[in-house]
């Protein structure tokens, strides 16, 4: 169950397309049951002969007959596993996962980061804790989200950092791409970083007036972002590019020298950088890493191997981690190589969904 789902865009919905498309692909049977309503429900992009998507339309109002449609499925279908994806916090969530505990069921949930813990109010905390409690295992995405859980719930954990696409190309000693490039990829929110990104880009260019930044995603921001590349006279230096998928995303990660994820904590904002896919994406195309020590992020950026950490914002740090990397070619190969064997090594989606299926057990 999830309110999280394709064709929307985010690492969440990249989660569940990739398992669910490893899951069918090893002849296993999925019901996702996908909390939108109906308005909002264009369908989905995600088919296989081995899945079946049913929708859900939220609300108290629309409890009871939700709840019927999910315990109709547990009582005619052989189920093994009931996994609350997204939705703990809620009463539907927390009632599919009592479902599944009746039916004598592995009952399993996930969390992705500090705002899955940061909720509104007392009631949506009980739910939450009651879910931990009726859970038989609890998914994180990071250690970082593992240590928000409640001490007692952390046994409970197994940590799924998720995956990325690999290449069936070589891409060893690729790194630097065309020119000197750097990349971000994700949503143009506050916490991303990405006006520290933009600030910093203002003194690499002061050192290496080539170097340029192209912008992929979109978001709430966006219009403030594109005002402050104006304001700092960097146009012909930033590209927004908007959302993209597949080939055209690959293409600019190939495009791109070093790849940056500045994300930090917004008071607005509670959400938190859970882990960050684009750091596996970017690194599965050999490219040295940039992060600050947020979140999960410290998990994927080995600093000094694979990349560079550097305070979440600081700009003027965040600029020398990326004169570094631009400024030397060596440096720049040697570190792609190693986010390359990392990626290799760690992160594949059939990998990830080994790991989802030995948590279930």
């Amino acid at each position: 169950m999830t309110y999280h789902f394709p064709p929307e865009i985010g690492g969440i919905q990249t989660r569940m397309a990739n398992y669910l498309a490893c899951l069918s692909k090893d002849g296993i049977r999925t019901n996702v049951f996908v909390v939108r309503p109906a308005g909002r429900f264009k369908g989905h992009g995600v088919s296989s002969p081995n899945l079946r998507v049913v929708r859900l339309d939220g609300g108290l109002s629309n409890l009871p007959r939700d709840f019927v449609l999910l315990l109709s499925t547990l009582a005619r279908q052989r189920v093994d596993v009931v996994h609350v994806f997204t939705g703990a916090s809620t009463a539907l969530g927390m009632m599919a996962l009592f479902a599944g505990r009746s039916f004598h069921l592995a009952a399993a949930m996930s969390v992705f980061g500090k705002e899955d813990f940061a909720l509104p109010s007392r009631f949506a905390r009980v739910l939450l804790s009651t879910s931990i409690s009726l859970s038989t295992v609890v998914l994180t995405n990071s250690e970082a989200t593992a240590k928000l859980l409640p001490p007692k719930a952390r046994k409970k954990a197994r940590i799924l950092l998720g995956g990325a696409q690999a290449s069936t190309e070589d891409r060893a000693g690729t790194a630097m791409g065309n020119g000197k490039s750097v990349l971000f990829v994700g949503r143009l929110v506050k916490r991303k970083g990405v006006a520290d990104l933009i600030d910093a880009m203002a003194l690499v260019r002061s050192q290496i007036p080539v170097a340029n930044l192209t912008i992929v995603g979109d978001g709430s921001e966006r219009k403030s972002l594109e005002e402050k590349v104006a304001k700092l006279g960097l146009g012909g230096a930033v590209a927004f590019k908007g959302t993209l998928r597949g080939k055209d995303l690959q293409d600019e990660y190939e495009r791109c020298s070093v790849f940056t994820l500045p994300s930090k904590e917004v008071a607005e904002d509670s959400a938190s950088e859970g882990l960050g896919l684009a750091l596996i994406e970017a690194a599965m195309h050999a490219k040295p890493l940039v992060g600050t020590l947020h979140g999960g992020i410290p998990e994927l950026v080995y600093d000094g191997r694979n990349g560079l950490l550097v305070p979440p914002g600081d700009p003027a740090a965040l600029a020398k981690a990326l004169i570094n990397i631009l400024s030397n070619v060596d440096l720049a190969r040697s570190m792609g190589e190693e986010a390359l064997r990392m990626a290799r090594t760690r992160f594949s989606w059939e990998r990830a969904t080994d790991v989802l299926l030995e948590s279930y057990a």
